[in-house]
């Protein structure tokens, strides 16, 4: 599991980390950055329960990270299994406007105002392995899809984009954005909303795409019958 952590953009406190058996964990950073939970359970059980709350203070910044080697990310320009541009992203990409952009940031807008007003949120049209490519062709998608199209679109155009779990104000779940490198700064832009990274939003993890950032994962050995829930409850506190 992953939890938040500092950025320019945010700072973390109180962090409680709650489960239901007694067990060893761990918390270390992978290789994206990412703070990670990670823990064993060698007896039988029926069910595992964990549970985190904290503070974050947002809005500190508008973007996450300055980085003077804009250079090591330069992976984060190849396409993944689940962004590669087929014919889909490849005619979608033809009739958009890039030649009137000016640099990287107002690519990253055209995409996402331009995505969000062509692309039909809808919770029961994708699976969660669903493709950029195949998403696009229906036309329809949750944020996962929006935020792989769109990062798709933004490899195909040499600018280096990364997959972000978070959450925001007024979602019952985790949602998913992406952020662009522009001039230096890792700027969020939420496709599905069509709103740039605020205060409304608390990063927890990025990756090439979903699979590197998945909420919560795990393995079961033995004859099991796994139901994964998942709740997130984001107040806004006075003062």
């Amino acid at each position: 599991m992953f939890l938040p952590k500092d950025t320019q953009r945010q700072k973390i406190s109180g962090v409680e980390i709650r489960t239901s058996n007694y067990e060893k964990y761990c918390v270390t950073d992978d290789n994206f950055g990412n703070r990670k939970f990670y823990g064993l359970i060698e007896e039988s059980h029926s069910r595992f329960d964990v549970a985190v709350s904290g503070e974050a203070q947002t809005g500190l910044d508008i973007c996450e990270e300055y980085t003077v080697n804009p250079y090591k990310y330069a992976f984060l320009k190849v396409q993944t299994k689940l962004t590669e541009a087929g014919e889909n992203i490849k005619k979608y990409r033809s009739e958009l406007d890039f030649e009137s952009c000016l640099g990287a940031y107002e690519k990253a807008l055209l995409v996402m105002n331009t995505l969000h007003n062509s692309f039909v949120y809808d919770s029961a049209a994708t699976q969660i392995h669903e493709t950029a490519e195949n998403a696009l062709a229906l036309g329809r998608g949750v944020c996962q899809d929006y935020t792989h199209i769109m990062l798709s679109l933004l490899r195909e155009e040499g600018i280096p984009a990364r997959y972000v779990v978070g959450m925001m104000i007024g979602e019952g779940a985790s949602h998913a954005w992406v952020e662009a490198l522009c001039n230096g700064c890792w700027y969020g832009f939420d496709p599905t909303n069509n709103k740039l990274v605020n205060d409304e939003y608390i990063r927890v993890s990025c990756g090439r795409d979903s699979s590197d950032c998945s909420v919560i994962r795990g393995k079961f050995y033995g004859y099991v019958t796994q139901r994964q829930t998942e709740t997130v409850t984001v107040e806004e506190k006075e003062g």
